[in-house]
């Protein structure tokens, strides 16, 4: 016959252990405004997971809402991970910066804090001509629309939507689409790309472009006038014990109703659209 005192002592560690290891998870959502007085401020936000969604709002002020949601297997690991997966804002008269996890982004988590995790929903509203540099790592989506300023947005595994666009700066994704949309024909060079997805360009009629194409596994679908032009081959040196060597890269040059800003664009799996608005 089982001991009924030893039975009780079992299950009570038993407990004590499945409650020990049930994950800590808080949630919090605040918002935060900050007075810029500059013409053209900016905002930087930098994301791990979540999205990152921008939207024109009233001038003098730069206004962000953040829904935080923390999660760790333990109570320790929790309380390392506000260390090592913190929110560093640096806010001024000229704008504002929003670092998941410092400048630099401390990665140290993956090996001391296994198991953390800290998803940022970022709703932000800016003036009107903001300079925007925004990314996210991991299940999130960037979103920008009308904010008349230039652009550069990225994402690493998710999708990338910028309309409302004047100028574009760096545009990327590596496993998803990037589909953006012109309100007027751009006036400055721009960078395009992505890995796994497709890129669609929406731009006015009429609107003119240089085009260095790279395009691998994919189609071009356009709706504007077309023509070849040369773009010389790009050369790189690089030197080993004293051996030098060259990497070479050639572009397909494309040129859109006359020609205009030249913008790099490439995909390795997805095809390429430029389409009229």
């Amino acid at each position: 016959m089982k001991n009924p005192i030893a039975c009780a002592s079992f299950l009570a560690l038993m407990a004590s252990t499945l409650l020990a290891a049930e994950p800590v998870v808080e949630s919090n959502t605040w918002t935060q405004v900050y007075p810029v007085s500059s013409a053209t401020p900016h905002l930087v936000v930098s994301n791990i997971w979540g999205n990152v969604r921008v939207r024109a709002g009233s001038a003098g002020e730069i206004s962000v809402t953040i829904d935080e949601k923390r999660s760790a297997p333990t109570q320790k690991l929790f309380d390392r991970s506000l260390v090592l997966m913190d929110l560093v804002t640096d806010a001024d008269s000229d704008g504002v910066s929003l670092l998941v996890g410092g400048e630099h982004q401390n990665w140290n988590f993956h090996n001391n804090c296994r198991g953390c995790r800290v998803d940022y929903q970022f709703e932000v509203l800016v003036p009107p001509g903001t300079q925007v540099d925004v990314g996210t790592v991991t299940d999130g989506r960037i979103d920008v629309a009308d904010i008349a300023g230039t652009i550069s947005a990225s994402n690493v595994n998710g999708p990338v939507y910028v309309s409302g666009l004047t100028d574009c700066n760096d545009l990327e994704s590596v496993n998803g689409a990037v589909d953006i949309s012109f309100s007027m024909a751009p006036g400055q060079d721009c960078s395009i790309s992505t890995i796994n997805g497709d890129i669609t360009v929406n731009m006015p009629d009429g609107t003119g472009l240089d085009i260095a194409l790279d395009l691998y596994n994919g189609r071009l679908v356009t709706e504007f006038q077309v023509d070849a032009y040369d773009i010389p081959a790009q050369v790189e040196q690089s030197s080993n014990d004293g051996r030098l060597s060259y990497k070479i890269q050639q572009s397909a040059g494309l040129r859109l109703e006359g020609g205009g800003p030249t913008f790099s664009i490439s995909s390795l799996n997805g095809d390429i659209r430029f389409q009229k608005n």
